[in-house]
Order: C-alpha cells, then sequence, then structure tokens
C-alpha cells in the first residue's frame, strides 16, 4: 500500500514534470539572469569604443557588483515560479496534480533552493571564465579571483589562530552564508504563492518591517556592551562568537519557519 505522504516513485514522477514545467516557465529566464554579467561586458566594451578609450573589459570587481544584482534579481524572480498558484486557473489544475502535499513541497524546496540557483550560477560563472579567457583587459575570473580571496582569508585566519590560540575557520561562514540565500530565496517564493498581486512589492514591504524591528531589538541588545571594557582578545573574541552562533541560530529559526509556512500554504490553499 502506498504511503499518503511519501511515496519514492510518485515523487519522482512528479518531480520530473515539475522540472519540465519549471523548465518551460521559468527556467530560460534564470538562464537569461545568469547571461548578464555577458550583457554588461558587451555594454561596457560598446561604450569604451564608441568613447574613444579602446577596448576595455569590466574589471572582476564591476562584473562582482554585477553578479550581486543579478543575484537579488533571481531572489525577486522567485515570487513568480510557483506564483502561478493564486490563479483559479492555473492553482486548481496544480493541486489535481497526483502528489501528496509534501511531495509538492519537496520538489518545490528542492526548485527553489538547489536546481535554480545552481543553473544561474553555472551560467554565470561559466560566461565569466569564457570572457575572463578571451579577454586579458577583464583582468582574473570571478572564480579565480574568489579562490584566491579564499586562501587569503585561511591564511590570515591561520596566523590569528597560532597567535592567539583561537579555532576560527572560513567554512564556518559557509554555511551561514548558503542557508542565508536558502532563507531569502524561499521567502519570496512564500510571498508568491501568497499574495494575488504586487508579491514583490508586499515583500520587500515586509522585508522592511522585519529589517525595522530587528534593528531596534539588536540596538537595544547592544546597549548592553557599549560600555563593556574588553582588556583581553580572548573576551573579545568570545564575544563576537556569541553574537555568530546567535546569528546563525536566528537564520536557522527562520530558514525552517519560512519551510514550515510554505508546506502550511500548500496544504491550505484553494480557490
Amino acid at each position: 500500500m502506498k504511503s499518503e505522504v511519501f511515496n519514492g516513485q510518485r515523487f519522482w514522477s512528479y518531480f520530473k514534470y515539475d522540472f519540465v514545467q519549471m523548465w518551460r516557465n521559468n527556467m530560460k529566464a534564470s538562464v537569461g539572469i545568469g547571461l548578464s554579467g555577458l550583457i554588461a561586458y558587451i555594454v561596457v566594451v560598446a561604450f569604451s569604443l564608441i568613447f574613444g578609450a579602446g577596448w576595455n573589459g569590466p574589471g572582476v570587481v564591476a562584473r562582482f557588483v554585477v553578479f550581486m544584482l543579478a543575484s537579488a534579481a533571481l531572489e525577486l524572480y522567485q515570487t513568480r515560479t510557483y506564483g502561478y498558484l493564486t490563479d483559479r486557473r492555473k492553482g486548481s489544475a496544480w493541486l489535481m496534480n497526483p502528489a501528496s502535499s509534501f511531495e509538492k513541497w519537496l520538489s518545490m524546496i528542492i526548485m527553489t533552493i538547489i536546481v535554480i540557483p545552481v543553473a544561474f550560477l553555472s551560467v554565470y560563472l561559466l560566461t565569466d571564465l569564457v570572457v575572463a579567457s578571451l579577454d586579458p583587459t577583464t583582468g582574473s575570473s570571478m572564480l579565480h579571483s574568489i579562490g584566491g580571496g579564499f586562501r587569503e582569508i585561511t591564511e590570515e585566519l591561520a596566523k590569528v589562530n597560532a597567535e592567539y590560540s583561537t579555532t576560527w575557520s572560513p567554512w564556518a561562514f559557509v554555511p551561514a552564508a548558503l542557508m542565508g540565500c536558502a532563507c531569502n530565496f524561499m521567502y519570496f517564493l512564500l510571498c508568491g504563492i501568497c499574495f494575488k498581486r504586487y508579491k514583490i512589492l508586499y515583500g520587500l514591504v515586509i522585508t522592511f518591517l522585519i529589517s525595522f524591528l530587528f534593528s531596534i531589538l539588536l540596538s537595544q541588545f547592544g546597549m548592553q556592551y557599549i560600555n563593556m571594557e574588553i582588556e583581553e582578545f580572548a573576551d573579545a573574541e568570545q564575544y563576537i562568537r556569541s553574537v555568530f552562533n546567535i546569528s546563525m541560530w536566528v537564520s536557522f529559526i527562520m530558514t525552517i519557519g519560512i519551510a514550515a509556512g510554505i508546506f502550511y500554504r500548500i496544504k491550505t490553499i484553494k480557490h
């Protein structure tokens, strides 16, 4: 007897269907956003030639700025990937798919925090690597620069650890960064399936209000340490580590809460 909550064969069939639909409706936009680096390169070179500066491509810093803007655009785009669920006709058809709410939720999460970001990163970084390899005016590729920066941070932290007997590692920040990205992507996904109109606008307004509230709470929390005298490096390290751990837990709780909100919305959506 097949489980009503999760069945491997049924989930795989639905996941393949969901992937095809995602590719048809949204993956091209994700790839297009991934090509924003190439578009920026063409624009910069064109302006450079027009104004007589010769052939000059954008440096790695400029390309990294474009990458951050493209990443933000991709996050906002998550309001569209499953935003059709609020439409009466398309949403009702989606509800009729032969899969459990958990299987639909799991497929949705995998698409949002794995498939779409990986497709975007692959296109953007590969394009950047090709451009940097063919055009020496752009400098090093982003992959090479990120790798070099990571090595420098590792070496500096190793010196600090040896001098002050600390245990900091750059790898400790990787889970925090990934969790933050997953939280942002799922947040705008939740906005997309909750609001019928002005999905991005409402999502940004809520983000502003939450950020404002957190800033007030953090400022009140930080007032306790303004007059604190830190006489030893170990005390400062302990304080920084405590703040980092608290931030990690807050991010984890928010991520789990948003994931639960998405599942609740799937379970209760009606047209």
